[in-house]
């Protein structure tokens, strides 16, 4: 094993160990807005508007991040912003995987907006997303160009059951 195995080992534990923790916080800072909105609104005697609006208007940015990124992460929009000719399969594999791992813990703080239906469908959709192109790069060659490994993806993607039409229709549905 390599040094970047040890390393790539030790980040995916430290990533298990951190989740709990991140999703703990979150839940008291929807705990915390929720309180808010509601001492708001008792304050006055009635829901506070500007205070449910803007509640609201969190919410309704979250969803648009979120459909955002599922558009990005998308292998149809995902390879042509990302191929360059000069890389092996295996460069481009992990650059794919960093681009994944990027724009999803940009969006991680959406999650608090997000009802658990939807952020589940989003993780399991960055799960799904990992592992076709994990799948895929399994079975190219690693030092041939990435053109092949970009190949590889949109026919395993075409030929998947991952349906984002279904994925952003239960987005949006859940917004309602």
């Amino acid at each position: 094993m390599t040094i970047t195995d040890f390393l790539l080992i030790a980040l995916i534990a430290l990533i298990f160990l951190l989740y709990p923790l991140c999703r703990k916080i979150i839940s008291l800072l929807e705990v915390v807005v929720k309180q808010y909105v509601h001492s708001a609104a008792s304050k006055s005697g009635q829901p506070s508007v500007s205070a449910t609006q803007t509640l609201l208007n969190l919410k309704l940015l979250a969803y648009e991040r979120i459909i955002l990124f599922i558009e990005r992460m998308k292998p149809d929009s995902l390879i042509p912003r990302t191929i360059s000719s000069g890389y092996t399969n295996q460069e481009y594999h992990q650059l794919l995987l960093g681009e994944i791992r990027k724009e999803f813990e940009y969006n991680l703080s959406q999650q608090l907006y997000l009802s658990e239906n939807a952020w589940t469908i989003v993780s399991n959709f960055k799960n799904n997303m990992t592992t076709l192109i994990n799948t895929s790069a399994n079975d190219c060659v690693p030092t041939e160009p990435a053109n092949g490994l970009a190949k590889k993806i949109l026919e395993r993607y075409i030929s998947s059951d991952i349906k984002i039409n279904q994925i952003l229709q239960a987005i949006k549905n859940d917004i309602i």
